[in-house]
């Protein structure tokens, strides 16, 4: 598919997903042993909060309308599958970082070992996270001073789901 292919399907999905107040995260059109799937994935701008399962019905309907208004999808049908980005999605920009404060994130820097900690702010430039350990087994865990993590010395991240 070509990128003038996806930018009109984009300028089809776009509006109805900024006039419902939501972030378009990612969109791309996959074929696989001959099935075509329209992916779309969603996201609130701002917050912590999640976005549930009836709005994101309600905002993939009137992404279908559009779709099926304007036609922008050459080609065979395809299936559209309209979700958010999930509980462990990747901390890819500040935005990121800023939608999952207080979660636990698992941060692989650019130098040193992997390490979880819990994200207590987030800022355009870095974040401050909280990490912990435990001495012995059995012996109570003991936090750690706060400390400013630069995004430009991060070279992965993610959340983690805590149990």
């Amino acid at each position: 598919m070509s990128s003038a292919d996806i930018t009109a399907i984009r300028n089809s999905v776009e509006p109805v997903v900024t006039t419902e107040g939501l972030l378009l995260e990612d969109l791309e059109l996959i074929q696989q042993a001959g099935q075509r799937t329209l992916r779309i994935v969603l996201d609130l701008p701002d917050g912590t909060d999640a976005l549930n399962l009836d709005r994101l019905a309600e905002v993939s309907r009137a992404i279908s309308a559009a779709l099926d208004e304007h036609d922008p999808v050459p080609g065979p049908p395809y299936e559209l599958e309209v979700s958010t980005p999930g509980a462990t999605r990747e901390l890819d920009n500040p935005r990121h970082w800023k939608r999952n404060v207080g979660r636990l994130v698992r941060i692989r820097p650019a130098e040193g070992e992997r390490y979880t900690a819990r994200l207590l702010e987030a800022h355009d430039d870095h974040a401050v996270v909280q990490r912990w350990h435990q001495p012995k087994k059995g012996m109570p865990i003991k936090y750690l001073d706060p400390e400013r993590v630069e995004y430009q010395h991060v070279r992965g991240a993610r959340v983690e789901v805590e149990i």
